[in-house]
């Protein structure tokens, strides 16, 4: 029932909601613990927009025990664009994930912040489905790539 209540929640902007599923990040069930990072806001930009212990929150779920909370935390990772060098880390650990979706969300966020680490940590996503739709993130590591030859030649 908790999660229910929170993911209503996380529909408003109220800054107030960014506390309560703060208070939740210890919660004993991996359904609540993965909404915490709904309620998290994020500008346009990626930066979080309220408490400077977010980013905190989530690097520690980020390394949580089940997969679907990780999965929570490394696409509010992959979208987050401060330059603290731990989110990359996290990032290239996530790489490492028993599900590919949060492996691609690792890799595209890596690519994203310029971290030269996303073209080894793209081997290890794995064979993709060739059935349509095609994910655009597969192309961030080439995107990258191509940003940094366009740099270099500049």
């Amino acid at each position: 029932m908790l999660a229910v209540v929170l993911q209503a929640m996380t529909h408003d902007s109220a800054p107030e909601i960014e506390a309560v599923g703060l208070s939740h990040l210890a919660h004993p069930d991996p359904r609540v613990r993965a909404l915490v990072t709904d309620s998290l806001q994020q500008s346009e930009d990626g930066r979080s927009l309220a408490r400077p212990e977010s980013l905190t929150a989530v690097l520690t779920l980020a390394r949580d025990e089940d997969p679907g909370v990780r999965e929570a935390a490394c696409r509010w990772l992959a979208h987050y664009r401060g330059r603290e060098p731990e989110v990359g880390d996290a990032l290239v650990a996530l790489t490492h994930d028993e599900r590919q979706s949060v492996r691609i969300d690792a890799v595209s966020g890596l690519a994203y912040r310029d971290d030269p680490r996303c073209v080894e940590a793209e081997h290890r996503i794995g064979p993709v489905d060739a059935e349509p739709p095609f994910d655009e993130r597969l192309m961030d590591v080439w995107r990258y790539q191509r940003r940094q030859d366009a740099a270099e030649h500049s």
